[in-house]
């Protein structure tokens, strides 16, 4: 564990764009942030402006807060063999973590980061852990690719201290599967509305109204067919206008059905009108003054003031994942090489 103070590098991205339908323009604003990691990062936690987790690769955790002007960087003992691709944190003392590979998959610290208690372990072949989501403080789930045909779904009613396998789930088809691009293939509401998107051979979103006890499936229009393609994201404004976006990975430029949109819960999805200029691997909804969608992958970004309907092209900077501050038009983003920046946001 090491501790980096630094004076801030500061890097302006600035570009803006108005959406048609609403007369809404959003002017965006990158501003990169020295780590002093290298590690890729896919876990992405903000509790406030100044509280920020990230993990990665290499048992790595990141912990700001001071809004990222120095970090903690730490890497869990016996987990440096790991990929941290999910995060969730309370507040600067308590967060825990799902890794990729096990037996030893969730960690948990109460002492922000010094120290980790696994809090889940199973020795199951083939669990690879794709996304973890809180409703409340609580209630949690995590994903798994599929075991014996059906998702490895977790589910905690004790703050991630217990964990217990949900068994009614509907099948996945052949070569369905979940994305660990950005810790946003599930989205679960302090209602006990929860929603799990897929990819690969289908792209489905599996639903819940009774906290993840049991599932039903529906159909969407998105890109399926490949290994590397299908939802990547998925983003309820609320229990029933929802959105996902996605594409293929490794064929970033097209923008084919990326992106749908939901208004009754996740029970039916519709084809964006615009799509968002290419893959995007993270979709947030930002709220402050004005509210819109916010959409990000590796290649650039996008909004939508219209609950996903039409998306607007933003500029081509690229991260993997991005966490909104609540009740502010900002948020931060991080990607590869250790790489976080603070984005913010100008609507009008």
């Amino acid at each position: 564990m090491k501790l980096v103070y630094f004076i801030p590098i500061v890097v302006l991205f600035f570009c803006f764009g108005c959406n048609s339908n609403s007369g809404t323009s959003v002017e965006v604003q990158f501003t990169d942030l020295k780590t002093n990691t290298s590690a890729s990062l896919r876990g992405l936690h903000v509790v406030d402006k100044n509280v920020v987790w990230a993990s990665g690769v290499g048992g790595t955790i990141l912990l700001s807060k001071d809004g990222g002007e120095t970090w903690k960087v730490n890497e869990v003992s016996g987990a440096e063999a790991n990929d941290f691709r999910s995060i969730y944190a309370w507040d600067e003392k308590r967060a825990m973590v799902f890794g990729v590979a096990g037996p030893e998959f969730g960690y948990k610290t109460e002492d922000g980061g010094n120290s980790w208690e696994v809090v889940f372990q199973d020795t199951t072949q083939g669990l690879f852990f794709n996304s973890l989501k809180f409703a409340d403080a609580k209630n949690g789930l995590a994903v798994s690719d599929p075991i014996d045909g059906k998702f490895f779904v977790l589910r905690t009613e004790d703050g991630g201290e217990n964990w217990e396998r949900v068994t009614q789930l509907p099948p996945v088809e052949d070569g369905e599967a979940n994305f660990a691009a950005s810790n946003t293939c599930i989205d679960y509401l302090p209602s006990g509305k929860a929603w799990i998107a897929s990819g690969g051979k289908a792209a489905r979103v599996f639903y819940s109204g009774d906290f993840g006890k049991s599932w039903e499936v529906a159909k969407t229009p998105m890109i399926r067919g490949l290994a590397s393609s299908g939802i990547f994201s998925v983003s309820f404004k609320n229990e029933r206008e929802g959105m996902i976006v996605g594409g293929i990975y490794d064929q970033p430029e097209i923008n084919t059905n990326c992106a749908a949109y939901t208004f009754d819960g996740g029970k039916t999805w519709l084809p964006a009108v615009t799509m968002p200029k290419e893959y995007r691997s993270c979709v947030q909804q930002v709220s402050g003054e004005k509210s819109f969608a916010f959409a990000i992958g590796k290649t650039g970004c996008d909004f939508s003031t219209d609950n996903g309907i039409n998306w607007q092209f933003l500029n081509e900077t690229g991260f993997y994942t991005f966490r909104a501050v609540n009740g502010q038009l900002q948020g931060f983003a991080a990607g590869a090489d250790g790489k976080i920046s603070k984005v913010n946001f100008i609507a009008r």
